[in-house]
């Protein structure tokens, strides 16, 4: 997915008088192929690298999908002084997997459903 996917909510926010910046995440729409960084950490601090260039503050961070668990590592690490709202969307958290140092995380199991659904049994998923 690239951040034109998203013109028609920007054209909402510009039409309202707001300034709407959209970033491609890494290995996204026009954004570089990488090996590494492909990772919520890294995103957070790209977008935080871009804010600081830009000297963006209050300001409104919306993430949908994976984007909402880059808003929330960026708001948690980065945000501070700068962010004047996050706004999250059907959002995947930074840390989604159950684990020991996450016992309320969704079970492998779950995602290996998901796995055997969409790539045995497609069209019953």
């Amino acid at each position: 997915m690239s951040a034109d996917d998203w013109d028609a909510q920007m054209m909402f926010f510009l039409e309202r008088g707001y300034r709407v910046i959209a970033h491609d995440r890494r290995g996204h729409g026009r954004s570089t192929q990488t090996v590494s960084g492909n990772d919520m950490v890294t995103s957070a601090a790209d977008v935080a690298e871009l804010v600081e260039a830009l000297d963006l503050t209050n300001a409104v961070h919306i993430g949908h999908s994976t984007g909402g668990g880059e808003v929330t590592r960026y708001v948690a690490r980065h945000g501070k002084g700068r962010v004047v709202k996050a706004v999250i969307i059907s959002a995947i958290p930074p840390g989604l997997l159950k684990s020991d140092l996450n016992p309320g995380g969704v079970p492998m199991e779950m995602f290996d459903g998901i796995r055997d659904g969409t790539s045995n049994h497609r069209a019953q998923f």
